[in-house]
């Protein structure tokens, strides 16, 4: 789907000079601290079926937290999951396909905390009182550096999707004394959103490999877990517009390591490339090289800037460097106006900013700023009940409520 030639050129001043930020904006909300509680790197917030706001935190703690009425205040605290009984937690989601409910969460090893390149794991725990786990998803990409399993989404057809992030900054494995990385390649699964129908009867979530290495040349030879959409380099935040669209955010590239350029030979470096807002076409590839995949699929051999034609299609609007969490804001109390657009919250520069959505969902019109001086939010949910959005702050270790005044 093409996009109209003004975001296009929207686009293309954005990449050839360093624009103003939006304005900001008169907003029709109150915001505030959710009092009662204090985190340690919050990284993922959501709504259970019981109307609690469960929050996970990077050293693996997962708390359920029980609000006022008013949405301001949190009346009970309780740990659903103790320190160290997951190593880091980038995602949550809540799945009411399957006999009972079900708090799923990815269980990560990044920054060189695994061992080997497929241990990063995605792990269900079953209501009401979430005491038994199951490991339903092994064997999945490992980052040497910051790249994990991100953020999970059931989608309308009950599946679920996964955020993966890629192996490697560049689609190549970087210099071998680059402390940041590992010399890890990409491999069958990693840089892509995901997809895995858990709740079949005869799904097989244990991911094998034909080595217990990350190379080019590495075959996943079982499991039931398949790339949706290839090319996303780090999406930390995928979601499901009320539109029937998949939207998501992804990271670019900030280090000049070598670039796959076909899948034989490596090319020059590439130039820094920004976040995108995307909209996420299944089976479209979106520019972060695979020489893994690209022996089938020539098109994952060569890094594509977010203004290559073949990816211009997917590519809404560039947003600001580590831009991550991702919501709509949905009908019920906010004004009719803003219903269907789209919040993003930049986590290294503190603001939530509103996406005015185009009403095909295919396009942005226009932006602004909403929120500042946020310590780096990481992940926004919105109450099902009242409509209040929330706002984990992973620096500052806070919930922060958007409450509407009207």
């Amino acid at each position: 789907m093409k996009q109209p030639v003004l975001v296009i050129l929207l686009l293309m001043t954005l990449v050839a000079c360093d624009p103003p930020p939006p304005p900001l904006t008169d907003v029709p909300f109150d915001s505030g601290e959710l009092e009662g509680v204090r985190l340690v790197q919050p990284t993922s917030i959501v709504f259970g079926t019981d109307g609690r706001l469960y929050v996970s935190e990077l050293g693996g703690r997962i708390v359920a937290m029980s609000l006022s009425e008013d949405g301001r205040t949190t009346t009970s605290v309780d740990v659903i999951a103790e320190d160290d009984v997951f190593n880091q937690v980038l995602g949550l989601a809540f799945d009411t396909g399957g006999q009972q409910p079900a708090l799923y969460l990815s269980h990560n090893f990044v920054n060189g905390t695994a061992d080997g390149p497929f241990a990063n794991e995605i792990v269900k725990l079953t209501a009401p009182d979430f005491s038994e786990s199951e490991v339903v998803i092994s064997g999945l990409p490992v980052s040497g550096h910051n790249h994990g399993t991100n953020d999970l989404e059931f989608g309308p057809d009950g599946r679920l999707y996964i955020a993966q992030g890629g192996t490697t900054s560049s689609g190549a494995p970087a210099d071998a004394d680059d402390p940041r990385w590992r010399d890890w390649d990409e491999s069958p699964l990693s840089g892509a959103i995901l997809v895995a129908d858990v709740n079949a009867a005869d799904f097989n979530g244990e991911i094998l490999y034909d080595s217990e290495l990350a190379t080019s040349e590495t075959e996943m030879i079982g499991g039931d877990v398949s790339v949706f959409s290839p090319g996303h380099r780090n999406t930390y935040d995928i979601m499901f517009h009320s539109n029937g669209y998949l939207y998501s955010l992804d990271n670019g590239s900030s280090e000049p390591v070598p670039a796959s350029m076909d899948c034989e030979t490596l090319g020059p470096p590439p130039d820094n490339d920004p976040d995108q807002l995307n909209l996420v076409v299944e089976d479209a590839y979106y520019g972060h090289a695979n020489r893994n995949r690209g022996r089938d699929d020539p098109r994952q051999c060569r890094n594509l800037s977010p203004f290559d034609e073949s990816v211009a299609d997917g590519m809404l609007l560039l947003v600001p460097p580590s831009s991550n969490a991702l919501l709509e804001v949905t009908e019920g109390v906010f004004p009719e106006d803003w219903h269907g657009d789209l919040l993003f919250a930049w986590w290294s520069g503190g603001d939530i900013r509103r996406l005015l959505l185009a009403d095909d969902g295919q396009s942005v019109e226009g932006q602004e700023i909403v929120l500042q001086a946020l310590g780096a939010p990481l992940s926004m949910a919105t109450d099902p009940a009242s409509g209040i959005i929330y706002i984990a702050e992973f620096g500052a270790g806070v919930i922060t409520y958007l409450a509407p005044t009207d």
